[in-house]
């Protein structure tokens, strides 16, 4: 996926988003957010955002909030929400891809 378009990232996301609800219903920011920093694709402002932020009084509004940012990060935050999902939380990565995960390790970090 190296170097993909601006429209090969939108149709990427577009699966994130077509999944958005159930993503927000079951997944734990906090439980993802260190590797996506460890990953450089957040930093310490996003993080503190996403977690302690008083206009995001609800789990899924934090989880909501962590996908918009990562949208922003382009194919780096994608790739590292996958990545993320495929260790944390597997069966909500093949919800997304369609594909079964492999446990590898980072091509990002």
């Amino acid at each position: 996926m190296e170097n993909g378009t601006m429209e090969d990232m939108d149709v990427l996301w577009e699966k994130v988003e077509c999944k958005r609800y159930e993503l927000c219903r079951n997944i734990t920011p906090a439980k993802l957010t260190p590797y996506l920093r460890q990953c450089k694709v957040l930093d310490e402002q996003d993080e503190d955002e996403i977690l302690n932020s008083l206009l995001l009084p609800a789990k899924a509004n934090r989880t909501s909030r962590l996908l918009d940012i990562l949208r922003t990060k382009g194919e780096r935050g994608y790739v590292a929400f996958l990545e993320s999902l495929e260790f944390y939380y597997p069966e909500l990565y093949k919800s997304v891809t369609g594909k079964d995960p492999t446990r590898r390790f980072s091509t990002i970090v």
